[in-house]
């Protein structure tokens, strides 16, 4: 695919199959990832493909938590948004809580880490989200180019003590955010997004 078709039609797809993906692709994902800047060239950015039922099972109970604080009532009273009426924003909603219930199920899920020299603390996080987040838009085209799935969500993270159990971190490394990678139960499609002369302005903003 050309990079702007990858780029125009990575549509979120949080309804996954549970068809298993190969080990070969779920490495290309990470490869592409690893291709991405980081600050200073320090390249920490860490990489765990949780394919393990009892870890997946785990971080999907934390993912639980935090969409249901998150959500709250919108599930029935989803509001419009100048971009999103609100019968859109309630299909979003649907397709979130979908993947809630279904994410110890998906096939893969890959969790995006720093690595640091000394014990994280919350001001390391900050600085090095610079350094974490091109990667995740590397794996995502990645994925959306090889016809998978992945939508990243950080909503699992809220209890960092308990992510680092799951997965075993040491004290020096930080969970950034959560991919589950599957093969889509929908289609891909262009997204939608506001007019770029509404986001974008030359110089200075006004």
């Amino acid at each position: 695919m050309d990079i702007f078709d990858v780029i125009y039609n990575c549509r979120a797809m949080r309804r996954l199959d549970t068809k298993p993906v190969p080990a070969e692709a779920l490495v290309k994902l990470v490869d592409a990832a690893n291709q991405a800047a980081s600050g200073s060239n320090m390249q920490r950015a860490r990489w765990i493909v949780v394919t393990d039922t009892g870890v997946k099972k785990k971080l999907a109970d934390l993912n639980r938590q935090g969409v249901e604080s998150y959500i709250g009532p919108q599930t029935s009273q989803p509001d419009a948004v100048p971009h999103q009426s609100k019968e859109k924003r309630l299909r979003m909603l649907d397709a979130v809580i979908w993947q809630t219930e279904h994410m110890h199920e998906m096939p893969a899920i890959v969790m995006a880490c720093m690595e640091f020299e000394s014990p994280v603390n919350d001001k390391m996080i900050v600085h090095g989200n610079g350094s974490i987040w091109p990667g995740i838009q590397n794996l995502l085209l990645a994925a959306r180019a090889l016809g998978l799935g992945a939508t990243p969500t950080t909503l699992a993270l809220g209890d960092r003590q308990a992510v680092a159990e799951a997965l075993n971190l040491p004290d020096t490394m930080a969970a950034y955010c959560l991919i589950p990678v599957g093969y889509p139960l929908g289609n891909f499609g262009p997204v939608t997004r506001k007019p770029v002369e509404e986001v974008m302005r030359w110089d200075q903003w006004r």
